[in-house]
């Protein structure tokens, strides 16, 4: 997947923007304002929350696949 660099740098410019883009990033976008944030090393609130909506969203996909694949093999169409 692209990762849209306007977003990306949002995420970056401050918590306020960050907080207003966050639930707009894809997981990709997320690692990659992650790293362009923790090579500064300026903001560990703006780190911190990256990886929480990093965790998040690898929560909700893995979810996802699980429901997937044991719905499936229960379930039969």
């Amino acid at each position: 997947m692209t990762v849209r660099k306007w977003h990306t740098s949002r995420a970056t410019e401050s918590f306020a923007t960050l907080r207003t883009v966050i639930n707009d990033l894809t997981l990709e976008e997320v690692i990659a304002a992650l790293t362009l944030e923790s090579q500064s090393l300026r903001r560990a609130s703006i780190i911190n929350r990256l990886i929480s909506r990093a965790s998040r969203l690898k929560e909700l996909e893995y979810t996802r696949q699980l429901k997937e694949k044991y719905r499936a093999e229960t379930h039969p169409r």
